[in-house]
């Protein structure tokens, strides 16, 4: 099974080329999705035959995450606990066996409550077969205060996809347009114990077109 992630930076890509340049994936994670856009791509992505697609997140008009399918969603659920910004941001998929976690997390002071929501779920579902996917706004090796959340997941025994990645801890995923904005890699997949054979695909032909400020990541699984 391949999984596709991308930050849309709310456009509209054509399906097509989301497709050819994702590589033919069996399921795709959008994230960044106005409502606009979730009616392009739910339109696109059934007549190319993703006719699974997952509840959108909730109350937010720019931050949707959804999960679009080939196969069939055994469950579709959403983080709705009160009082987590993650909420808005957070939904996960069980499909063929593998429980496919996606976020979007907030950024700079925003974090805590989420990272202190993932911490058990990443403790319960390490064991099991599951991937966890999607755009943190957090880069490891320039970010001290939330870089080692990540890095406790590995403790854990989930598997940072980049550290088999050749060149993975020294790619970056995100540009953004402003003069300030530095190349950082804030777009992550962990593999929990039980997909020893899970393997990561840097694809940074989305960002370098210009169609997102982001470069999709590409697991097979």
């Amino acid at each position: 099974m391949k999984v596709l992630f991308l930050n849309t930076r709310k456009k509209r890509i054509d399906c097509r080329t989301l497709l050819r340049i994702g590589r033919r994936p069996d399921v795709i994670v959008l994230a960044e999705l106005l409502q606009g856009s979730q009616r392009h791509y739910e339109a696109g992505l059934v007549s190319a035959g993703f006719k699974h697609c997952s509840r959108a997140t909730l109350h937010s008009r720019k931050r949707h995450v959804r999960v679009y399918s080939k196969l069939r969603l055994d469950s579709d659920e959403r983080f709705i606990l009160q009082g987590n910004k993650l909420k808005n941001n957070w939904v996960r998929c069980r499909i063929a066996g593998v429980t496919i976690s996606a976020v979007h997390m907030p950024t700079k002071g925003m974090k805590e409550k989420p990272f202190d929501q993932l911490r058990p779920w990443m403790r319960k579902y390490a064991a099991k077969c599951a991937l966890m996917i999607g755009d943190f706004n957090t880069d490891p090796g320039k970010d001290s205060t939330w870089g080692p959340q990540l890095d406790g997941w590995v403790t854990l025994g989930w598997c940072n996809l980049w550290e088999k990645t050749p060149g993975g801890t020294k790619a970056h995923t995100f540009q953004g347009t402003r003069k300030s904005d530095e190349p950082r890699r804030i777009d992550h997949a962990f593999a929990s114990k039980a997909l020893k054979k899970a393997r990561l695909v840097h694809l940074p032909t989305f960002r370098l077109k210009g169609l997102s400020d982001h470069s999709g990541l590409l697991v097979i699984l």
